[in-house]
């Protein structure tokens, strides 16, 4: 079966809808009466679309039918186009607008998530789709993020840029190891533990210890992850000690999950910002949620636009 593509024609939607349920049920009579329509119909349907792919998608048995290698392949781009446009439709219907953000995951699950109702709250029309691949260049493009919140000095030239919270360092641990760094707890002690890290370049220690004016302090051990959230979890398990930061750790600091045994806390002159390209159509589309952001880290003592008198260097 030779393959009848025409770049400028898609396969008709019903067709692949048609697919979608067929191999759902894994029967064609299933699937007539799921969508109402004869049996005849639907192998009439599932062969326009074999025909279209030049292959056959379906195995076919006495009782039922089994998607070949070709139509595995093919089966999650059709569902996901579907459900793309099952989401894009409803969102026409009812008015919801939909914004991709991407953020990082300790942005997401510490500080964003839990202002979540807050949001919906103030703008129960606006739909957000998280996306937590920080490691992703973002193009702006469509069918790509329309805001990216990441880690940084503020400078992203072309962009334009939403300071939202700044970063402030100070090391922490769980209550039971706070015994292994003394009575007081001694900056020396440290080096018999384990660091936890998010950073593999360790610079957040290093800011930290320069500025205790450990300049040749040598940890005994090091442990690097990937994620804040990560390292702060292995903190709290009593793993080692991580160095945290205040925006993301106030409520295990609060919940006694967390401690900060040292009195130092250091700005370290970077943090989070929300950028979109620096064009009409861009900012009108982020700007209900641009200016919720603000607000809500205008309002959270770690925002750029909080009194700063609290973090000592």
């Amino acid at each position: 079966m030779e393959p009848r593509f025409d770049h400028n024609r898609l396969p008709p939607l019903q067709t692949l809808q048609t697919f979608s349920v067929v191999a759902e049920t894994g029967s064609f009579t299933a699937a007539a009466v799921e969508l109402n329509l004869s049996q005849s119909a639907i192998s009439r349907q599932v062969q326009q679309l074999e025909h279209y792919f030049g292959c056959s998608l379906f195995e076919r048995h006495t009782r039922k039918v089994a998607l070949t290698e070709r139509g595995m392949a093919l089966i999650p781009i059709v569902d996901g186009l579907l459900a793309s446009l099952k989401t894009s439709f409803e969102a026409t219907r009812t008015r919801v607008r939909s914004l991709t953000i991407r953020m990082p995951p300790t942005f997401a699950r510490k500080w964003f998530l839990p202002r979540l109702s807050d949001l919906h709250s103030h703008h129960e029309d606006l739909n957000i789709n998280i996306d937590t691949a920080w490691f992703l260049r973002p193009t702006f493009s469509v069918g790509d993020i329309d805001m990216l919140i990441t880690y940084g000095n503020g400078h992203w030239p072309g962009m334009d840029v939403l300071p939202l919270l700044r970063e402030q360092l100070t090391p922490m641990c769980s209550p039971q190891f706070l015994s292994k760094l003394g009575d007081p707890p001694e900056v020396q002690n440290l080096q018999n533990c384990v660091l936890l890290h998010s950073n593999p370049r360790h610079s957040d220690w290093t800011l930290w210890l320069q500025a205790e004016g450990a300049y040749s302090f040598q940890a005994s051990r090091h442990q690097v992850f990937d994620t804040q959230d990560f390292a702060m979890t292995a903190a709290a398990s009593g793993y080692g000690v991580t160095m945290g930061d205040l925006a993301f750790s106030r409520q295990d600091l609060e919940s006694g999950e967390l401690v900060a045994p040292f009195e130092r806390i250091i700005d370290s002159g970077y943090g989070y910002y929300a950028l979109w390209p620096a064009r009409a159509e861009a900012r009108q589309k982020v700007r209900a949620f641009s200016d919720w952001l603000d607000h809500a880290c205008r309002a959270s003592p770690d925002g750029f636009g909080a009194d700063r008198s609290e973090a000592s260097a």
